[in-house]
């Protein structure tokens, strides 16, 4: 099941499966509260409740929750000793404030790791590494190939609301009146094929799979609709963001409270023999994960939540 709920309280509750919660007295700050040992109490409850933001490929409904992040959420969990996660559903920028409020119990939604976001919760070790991309109008008029290429030709660009594009941008020395915050995937496609924006910017996993499922989308209505907006845009090639000269590739992790170390560690320990075992891949790899995305061992997190901006300071990962 998942629960939804707005930037300031739940407005909804939604299904994803079975049963129905309630979450009263949602604290939306950022500061943990004290649950007890969440890892005995999920294990006597057999379930997780984990966080997302509905973001394909990494976490989703389609008649359940599904993506890259809940399928190896799932195969962790079992090893734990928990059957079942249950999705809460909530706008990406509210996810931190959700786990911290006990809303949910682990962040599932592929977010990335640095500073700011290690001062307010603790992460797993990476589950996954990315590069960035630019999704533009079909010929790429303006010639964009990255974010330099965006503050030169003065484009605008859209960037999803609390991910880490809008930092690369104004990084790049984009100003922000030419960075238009949306929110969602869906949104930033329309803007783009309209030709309301010459970009958007996302990780290269997130917008192939978005413009997948909108090829595969039905009949656009009286005012457009994804499949049309697809066949108006193209994709181009990742890219590696540099800020201060320092080359960023972000990496995505579970995210938990920072009271929550013993969950934090026994996920870590689970997630590390799944990789060994190579199931990371064969878990995301439906999803559009290739070995690419799969961080080296010698990517941490320790040195991930040093970053100011993104994610490490790598550029694509040795193969």
């Amino acid at each position: 099941m998942a629960r939804t709920w707005s930037r300031r309280r739940f407005l909804q509750v939604t299904m994803v499966g079975g049963g129905l919660l309630t979450a009263p007295g949602l604290i939306v700050g950022c500061d943990a509260v004290g649950l007890g040992n969440t890892l005995d109490k999920i294990r006597d409850a057999g379930v997780v409740k984990v966080g997302y933001s509905g973001e394909r490929p990494y976490a989703y409904d389609d008649n359940g929750l599904v993506g890259a992040m809940p399928a190896v959420d799932r195969a962790v969990f079992e090893r734990l000793g928990v059957d079942r996660l249950e999705g809460v559903l909530v706008p990406f920028r509210s996810l931190i404030g959700g786990v911290n409020s006990g809303a949910f119990d682990v962040i599932s939604a592929g977010m990335f790791v640095n500073k700011a976001r290690c001062e307010q919760i603790a992460f797993s070790e990476p589950i996954y590494c990315a590069q960035s991309a630019l999704l533009v109008g079909k010929g790429n008029p303006k010639q964009l190939s990255d974010f330099d290429s965006i503050a030169r030709t003065a484009a605008t660009v859209a960037v999803l609301a609390a991910a880490v594009e809008e930092s690369y941008a104004q990084s790049a020395g984009v100003r922000n009146e030419k960075i238009r915050v949306v929110g969602s995937q869906d949104e930033g496609l329309a803007q783009v094929a309209r030709g309301q924006v010459d970009a958007f910017a996302l990780t290269s996993i997130s917008l192939r799979a978005m413009l997948e499922r909108a090829r595969r989308s039905g009949p656009a209505g009286p005012e457009g609709g994804p499949s049309e907006w697809a066949n108006a845009v193209e994709l181009l090639p990742p890219f590696t963001t540099v800020v201060d000269g320092k080359p960023r590739l972000g990496c995505g992790a579970a995210g938990f409270r920072k009271t929550d170390g013993s969950l934090r560690e026994a996920y870590n320990r689970e997630l590390a023999v799944l990789r060994r075992e190579g199931r990371i891949l064969e878990l995301t790899a439906p999803y559009g994960f290739t070995e690419a995305e799969m961080p080296e061992p010698s990517v941490r997190t320790d040195d991930l939540c040093t970053i100011d901006t993104g994610g490490g300071v790598r550029g694509p990962l040795p193969r």
